[in-house]
């Protein structure tokens, strides 16, 4: 920002200057040019100062503090699509004491047939909010003993490794797969595959995924020493699914149907497209729209742990609750230590084993959760507060971002705490017009000093 507003006013300076030879400029019009160069500058730190200090001490979420009744009305608003349509389906469930307390719908499930979205039917795919649940599987092995957080996962694989030339390959543990803190640089996105695409083995996914969502088919690799950073990685869990397969000798969907999905009462859930199509439930996953809100092929995936479990409004209401109540799956140690800050997440402001850990609760926890957004514009987030046991559920078809700043407005409105996420992306609305403030103030200054020196 800084030498785009000093091109700005240097290249309006040197219209009226007679050359830029330093001799033939007087001492006076070098010395005004300088204050002018100055005053921009003093200019730019200014704006650039106040944008930071709005977007990190002073703004707050548009969400109301109240009863649930105002955070209610205020998402339905935002949901409902009186005015200006932004969605082509969604879903929202808001869980208070640990009882679903709100349930709403909005757009059509089916495009074709024009059928309404049901909460205890309409299956959403989940994209990243996955993570948290095959967490929950991961877990449940580690108390079995089956695995341990903090060994080494690479004995347990025989159906692919890291390339033998990855100098930390022995380090990765299974705490650093699920905090993303393996040293991972795949970044992986998931694109998905569409009708008629081959859909590529974990095995050859592991080994050079073909559907990332950004940049160039890549393999998984360990880039840097396991433990010491947070970095995003998708592939992560792809290898976490093909742990739990080695070690249950189960395929992944079977084993997160047995271990969580069943006991935990969500009944409608899958991570296996197959099973749900074989059930006659393939017509009850909602329509995928685009980002213009026309209906698009539903994309299915190799890496289903990461990206790809399928569910209803009210199985993740169900996951929800599993969160303040005694359930059949995991400890509550074993919830306490998903839910701290891991090593080496210091970079992201705090990271869970599989949870974002979004701001501090009242009790010296945190409010937990994962979001979510899938090709081509699915957007989902799921946030609880297990002090309080209220919680939201929100599934969206047809924008990526929406369901994440709603989930950042209901943070707020049950903690009146800003997350951190929440305060990039005000930082990132702030920028835009900053930068025009920036110009403008640099051009103003430079017209006004011309004027001076005439």
């Amino acid at each position: 920002m800084v030498n785009g507003a000093w091109g700005v006013g240097t290249a309006l300076l040197l219209q009226w200057l007679p050359n830029l030879n330093p001799t033939a400029i007087s001492r006076s019009i070098r010395r005004k040019i300088l204050v002018t160069i100055g005053l921009i500058v003093l200019w730019t730190v200014a704006v650039i100062a106040v944008v930071f200090v709005e977007a990190f001490w002073l703004a707050r979420p548009a969400a109301p503090r109240g009863d649930l009744a105002a955070i209610e009305n205020y998402l339905v608003q935002n949901l409902s699509q009186a005015t200006d349509q932004k969605l082509g389906n969604a879903a929202l469930i808001l869980v208070e004491n640990d009882e679903i307390a709100a349930e709403h719908s909005f757009g059509v499930a089916d495009a074709e047939t024009q059928a309404p979205v049901k909460s205890n039917q309409t299956l959403y795919q989940l994209a990243s909010v996955s993570k948290v649940v095959s967490a929950w599987g991961i877990m449940k092995l580690v108390e079995e003993g089956t695995l341990a957080l903090d060994e080494p996962v690479l004995p347990h694989l025989t159906r692919w490794q890291f390339p033998a030339g990855d100098e930390y390959r022995n380090q990765v543990t299974v705490r650093h797969l699920l905090s993303h803190t393996a040293g991972l640089e795949d970044g992986f996105g998931y694109d998905g595959f569409l009708p008629g695409e081959t859909i590529q083995t974990l095995e050859e996914s592991l080994t050079l995924t073909q559907n990332p969502s950004a940049g160039e088919p890549r393999g998984v690799t360990v880039a840097r020493e396991p433990g010491k950073e947070w970095y995003y990685s998708g592939g992560g869990y792809t290898l976490l699914q093909l742990l739990i397969e080695e070690v249950t000798k189960q395929p992944f969907a079977d084993y997160m149907a047995e271990a969580v999905l069943q006991p935990l009462g969500m009944a409608g859930a899958s991570f296996d497209w197959e099973t749900i199509s074989a059930e006659g439930r393939a017509g009850d996953i909602a329509t995928s729209f685009d980002a213009e809100l026309k209906p698009s092929d539903h994309r299915r995936y190799t890496a289903t742990a990461a990206a790809s479990l399928y569910a209803t409004p009210q199985d993740m209401a169900q996951f929800v609750r599993a969160y303040a109540q005694e359930n059949p799956v995991l400890s509550q140690e074993s919830l306490d230590q998903m839910m701290r800050p891991q090593p080496g997440t210091d970079n992201i402001r705090g990271w869970g084993l599989g949870h974002i850990l979004y701001v501090e609760n009242d009790v010296g926890g945190y409010v937990v959760g994962h979001d979510g957004g899938n090709s081509p514009a699915l957007g989902h987030t799921l946030r609880v507060n297990p002090a309080t046991g209220n919680g939201i559920v929100l599934m969206i078809s047809g924008n990526l971002s929406l369901a994440s700043q709603l989930g950042d407005d209901w943070v707020y409105w049950e903690t009146g705490k800003v997350s951190f996420f929440a305060r990039m992306r005000i930082l990132g609305n702030r920028l835009l017009p900053g930068l025009v403030a920036i110009v403008i103030g640099a051009i103003a200054i430079v017209v006004v000093r011309w004027k001076l020196l005439e």
